[in-house]
């Protein structure tokens, strides 16, 4: 028997899959010893976001006590009113988040729409542990196989660098899938980086929305064939795998500075900073990797279709609703407020 149960490994991983992305997939990895939290009291102010100059050394984030995060969105219609968080990852370890305006929002409103969906999947106990260890399998390269036969010699330094200074005693590394392996790379790295993967904001908006008795409404994902999406993953082409490595070490390389300051000016509701550092090439890299699946790029579309049918319908019959949404999702160029824009609603926010 696996020492951790299958029930959650498997539901964490298929909300990773469908989430398209592999930044947010630390939360299928064991959480950090501190993470971002929430808290009623106030703390110390902090300096603006600033950028750090090329060739400067990355200065540690310093962002704890309680942050307001970014205003919010509000998306109109005659007197429906939608109101917009945006959400980011990685965050700061230990900030303290706590958004007055959320929570009036919320106290006002009808309807919660979280981002993430609730994965389900029809699958009984034997079979979960079937499936667990199907994943298990899925992690590593076939035939015993390693990452320094796996990839490019220059690709795998780069690689042999990175887990020398982010994972220094992981064996287990090199025996897994290229796009395994840039996920477990990944979270070591921004562990060490005073970061955390974990979804503590829609978390605590989610809590929020109960403690006003509130409705929420979380879309849903079903899967029917759990262990056939999982074979699926075993069979995206190897080529594919790499280039998300590829991207993840690149990342890792010159993201991490840009990372941090991205966290800090989420924490003190610095939008403009936000923008002016655009999110890097991983995500739809990696999005493009998982998408290989045939089934796997179905669900992903189904669930960001569903979501967006779920956010128009609040619309319409909400005088009042609050949802979250990546930031990078929201205010990017084809992103969720451009797209409200051009069907004709008011869009105004930081």
């Amino acid at each position: 028997m696996p020492k951790q149960p299958p029930i959650p490994r498997a539901k964490r991983f298929a909300a990773w899959l469908l989430a398209g992305a592999l930044t947010p997939a630390a939360a299928f990895a064991p959480a950090p010893q501190t993470a971002a939290r929430t808290a009623q009291d106030t703390g110390p102010s902090a300096a603006s976001a600033q950028e750090p100059a090329a060739g400067e050394p990355v200065q540690e984030i310093d962002v704890t006590g309680v942050r307001p995060g970014p205003n919010l969105w509000r998306v109109s219609r005659g007197d429906h009113v939608l109101w917009l968080l945006g959400t980011l990852d990685p965050l700061p370890k230990r900030m303290v988040w706590r958004s007055r305006e959320v929570e009036q929002v919320i106290a006002q409103a009808q309807e919660v729409l979280p981002s993430s969906p609730d994965v389900s999947a029809s699958i009984g106990p034997i079979s979960l542990i079937r499936l667990y260890l199907q994943y298990r399998r899925t992690q590593r390269i076939p035939e015993k196989g390693d990452l320094r036969e796996s990839l490019p010699p220059a690709l795998y330094a780069r690689f042999s660098a990175l887990k020398l200074r982010y994972d220094r005693h992981d064996r287990k590394i090199e025996e897994m899938r290229p796009m395994f392996a840039a996920l477990r790379l990944y979270e070591r790295a921004i562990d060490a980086s005073d970061l955390t993967s974990r979804n503590d904001i829609e978390r605590e908006v989610v809590r929020l929305a109960r403690k006003h008795h509130v409705s929420i409404h979380r879309t849903a994902v079903h899967l029917s064939d759990p262990r056939g999406v999982l074979t699926e993953v075993g069979e995206i082409p190897p080529a594919a795998q790499i280039a998300c490595l590829e991207a993840t070490l690149e990342r890792l390389e010159d993201d991490l500075g840009p990372m941090q300051v991205r966290a800090r000016a989420w924490a003190l509701g610095d939008v403009d900073t936000l923008r002016r550092l655009p999110y890097p090439k991983q995500r739809a890299i990696c999005t493009t990797t998982v998408a290989s699946s045939p089934r796997i790029k179905v669900l992903m579309a189904r669930a960001a279709s569903d979501w967006e049918a779920a956010l128009e319908d609040a619309l319409a019959k909400n005088r009042t609703t609050l949802a979250t949404k990546p930031m990078y999702d929201l205010i990017g160029a084809g992103g969720t407020l451009a797209t409200l824009r051009a069907k004709g609603y008011a869009v105004e926010g930081p």
